[in-house]
C-alpha cells in the first residue's frame, strides 16, 4: 500500500511539473516579438501599432480623465501625456519588442523611435508618466527638476483609478517571474 501513495504522489508531482512547463512554454511563446511600423497613441501609456495594441512597460500614465493642479489651476496631465507620446509617435516609425500580453490583452513592450529613444523612459523623464518597475533613475531626475507632474500637485495614476472606480493596472507579466506569470494566468495573482 505504501508503494501505490508514492507512486500516485509522483504522477502527481510529475502531471504537476508537466502542467507548469506547458504554462512556462506558451508565456515564452508571447515573448520576444518585435512589430515595427508607424503608430498613433491611445492615450499616455498605449498606443495601437500595425494593429495591435501595446501598453509601454515600465511606466504608468495619468488616466485621460485624470485632471492635476499646476500653480491652483486645473491641468488635463492625462491628456498632455498622450499629446506627448503622439508626438513622439510622429518623428517616424516605431518599433516595439513585446514581452507578454497583460489582462486586457496588449501587448507589453518596451518601444524607441530613431529620434526619440526609448519611448518609456522619455515619458518618464519628461514627468509625463511615473515609474512602474523600471525607469526609477529617470523618475529621480524629473522630480529633482520638477517637471511634468512633478512640478504640479497630482494622484498616482494607481491612486486615481482606485478613487474613480476605475480597473486597477497590475504589474505587468512581462516584469513578472516565471512562477508570478504563471500565478497570474490562473487568476491566483
Amino acid at each position: 500500500m505504501g508503494f501505490s501513495r508514492r507512486a500516485r504522489d509522483v504522477g502527481v508531482a510529475a502531471a504537476i511539473l508537466a502542467l507548469t512547463a506547458l504554462i512556462v512554454a506558451r508565456l515564452e511563446g508571447e515573448t520576444g516579438q518585435t512589430i515595427t511600423g508607424i503608430a498613433r497613441a491611445a492615450d499616455g501609456d498605449t498606443l495601437t501599432l500595425e494593429g495591435h495594441r501595446i501598453r509601454l512597460l515600465g511606466m504608468d500614465t495619468p488616466e485621460m480623465m485624470q485632471l492635476c493642479k499646476r500653480d491652483g489651476v486645473d491641468w488635463r496631465c492625462g491628456v498632455a501625456a498622450r499629446s506627448r507620446l503622439a508626438e513622439f509617435l510622429r518623428a517616424g516609425p516605431v518599433t516595439c519588442r513585446t514581452r507578454g500580453k497583460d489582462k486586457y490583452d496588449r501587448w507589453l513592450a518596451r518601444c524607441e523611435t530613431a529620434a526619440s529613444g526609448d519611448l518609456g523612459e522619455r515619458m518618464v523623464r519628461e514627468g509625463l508618466a511615473v515609474a512602474y518597475g523600471d525607469y526609477e533613475d529617470e523618475e529621480q531626475f524629473a522630480k529633482a527638476e520638477r517637471k511634468g507632474l512633478w512640478g504640479s500637485e497630482f494622484d498616482l495614476p494607481q491612486q486615481w483609478r482606485r478613487m474613480n472606480g476605475r480597473p486597477q493596472e497590475v504589474a505587468h507579466e512581462g516584469e513578472r517571474g516565471v512562477i508570478d506569470g504563471i500565478l497570474a494566468r490562473l487568476g491566483l495573482d
